[in-house]
């Protein structure tokens, strides 16, 4: 990493801090529950046809650029500092002359302390945000059955980015859930790759052959566990043992999503018991901890920045 590299990460490590600081403050100390996390729906449109998703049978949508700086500057206003930018695929979106960065841009001048850019991966890696996740869901075989042919383009262009901050998001399902130690054994060779966040399959359009059994959740999640010593995994082991318990907050409060002009708290389904309970959205999980002080938890949020 360049010298200005070392020193734009060392700021946003210490900016981060200081606002974790005042916001664990504000919970516990004052019991004020200001907004942490708010997702941004950019687009229903996406190059892939995913098992898991039914985005590509939405009505094409693409948020105005009006309607998105709108939207960040609100969510500012609120006291949010951490913005996610997801689709469809996010690097499809368009207004005219605009395109994903002046999104981050605008962000980054109003003041957020991260914006983060959730990504198929299949386009070029360019963004000025400071991280972005790349699903990858399995090694080549595996991960095509599922997404489609992209498990090269994805990689090639992993390898060509010149982001410092690349993290891979790996959703765990009946396909894949067999080759953990495998992924994580190659993704040791991807010297751009960070580290990996481990999601679990979550029917969000109700029970389908991707879904895991219980014991399965149980037996995935324990080899996580085992497995967070000796790699690049993101997920703590605080998360983790909340995931094994199903014990984490539901909804949760300090996270949102915006989708053509609404709101939803924790995420677009909340309020179906059942499915919370099914949740597999594990950096929910995460946030949880770090909102209860769990250690690793806390030193896990840091390798974001």
């Amino acid at each position: 990493m360049t010298a200005d590299g070392l020193q734009q990460s060392a700021r946003a490590v210490v900016g981060a801090s200081w606002f974790g600081l005042t916001y664990l403050v504000g919970q516990h100390v004052l019991r004020k529950h200001p907004p942490l996390i708010r997702g941004l729906v950019l687009t229903n449109r996406c190059n892939l046809r995913c098992q898991h998703c039914r985005v590509f049978e939405r009505d094409p949508m693409d948020l105005s650029f009006a309607e998105v700086t709108a939207a960040v500057d609100a969510f500012y206003r609120e006291g949010g500092r951490c913005l996610y930018l997801e689709g469809g695929e996010p690097f499809l979106w368009r207004d005219g002359s605009h395109r994903l960065d002046d999104i981050v841009e605008h962000a980054h001048g109003r003041g957020y302390l991260t914006v983060v850019v959730y990504t198929n991966g299949t386009l070029p890696l360019h963004t000025s945000a400071d991280t972005v996740f790349v699903s990858v869901d399995g090694l080549q075989g595996t991960h095509d059955a599922l997404r489609g042919a992209s498990f090269e383009r994805i990689m090639r262009n992993i390898r060509e980015s010149p982001h410092r901050s690349l993290f891979i998001n790996f959703t765990i399902n009946s396909r894949n859930k067999d080759e953990l130690r495998a992924f994580c054994d190659y993704v040791e060779g991807v010297k751009k790759v960070r580290g990996v966040f481990f999601y679990l399959h979550t029917p969000y359009y109700g029970h389908d052959a991707l879904e895991l059994g219980s014991a399965e959740r149980q037996r995935v999640l324990k080899e996580l566990l085992s497995l967070c010593g000796s790699y690049r995994i993101l997920n703590s082991r605080a998360g983790l043992q909340s995931a094994l318990r199903n014990a984490w907050a539901r909804p949760l409060k300090a996270c949102s999503v915006y989708e053509e002009g609404v709101v939803y708290e924790c995420c677009r389904y909340a309020g179906d018991p059942e499915l919370c309970r099914q949740c597999g959205y594990l950096s929910y999980a995460e946030i949880d901890q770090v909102l209860k002080l769990r250690p690793s938890a806390i030193a896990n949020a840091l390798k974001y920045f």
